[in-house]
């Protein structure tokens, strides 16, 4: 299981320094969400259950929304030039998810990623120097909590540690 940052892949583990532009935070971010969508597209086409295809093709689109997202706002901030992207900057994130080990293990790195998604945005929007940029940043952190919690919620479930839908067990709904 994730626990900390030291275990999250090193190309991840993007720190915001005091010296960065806002475009150079724009396009740590931009090649992070690129390696996030190819990431849940990978585990999408590992697994066979059709949910949990579906669940990561979801959020792979949305990785790709937010990357569309923080290229228009790059546009905005660097005068309407237009950002040059570069593949090769996109940094390969590895999980295998064939049996229901090494699918919590997938799940676990996703946790991880979207975690620190959260974190940097949250530091992201504290650094942006307009209110655009700084709602924008905000809106990402807010999105990449969901991720995390719909993704914890299916660890949840896989891990048979999901019990708000016993039936048996009288509950708070029922009273």
């Amino acid at each position: 299981m994730i626990k900390g940052k030291e275990d999250l892949p090193s190309e991840v583990s993007g720190e915001i320094s005091k010296e960065m532009t806002s475009l150079q935070i724009l396009e740590m971010a931009i090649y992070s969400e690129q390696s996030a969508c190819d990431f849940y597209l990978s585990l999408s086409n590992q697994i066979e259950n059709q949910s949990g295809k579906e669940k990561f093709r979801f959020l792979a689109e949305d990785e790709k929304r937010h990357r569309c997202m923080l290229e228009g706002e790059y546009l905005r901030e660097n005068r309407q030039i237009v950002f040059k992207f570069d593949s090769t900057k996109v940094k390969s994130i590895k999980a295998m998810a064939d049996t229901q080990s090494s699918a919590v293990d997938a799940l676990d790195l996703a946790i991880g990623l979207e975690r620190e998604a959260y974190k940097f945005y949250t530091q992201a929007s504290e650094k942006a120097e307009d209110q655009p940029g700084k709602m924008m940043f905000l809106k990402l952190a807010e999105e990449e909590d969901r991720h995390y919690n719909v993704l914890a919620a299916e660890r949840q479930a896989l891990s048979n540690n999901f019990y708000w839908y016993e039936y048996d067990v009288p509950g708070v709904m029922e009273e």
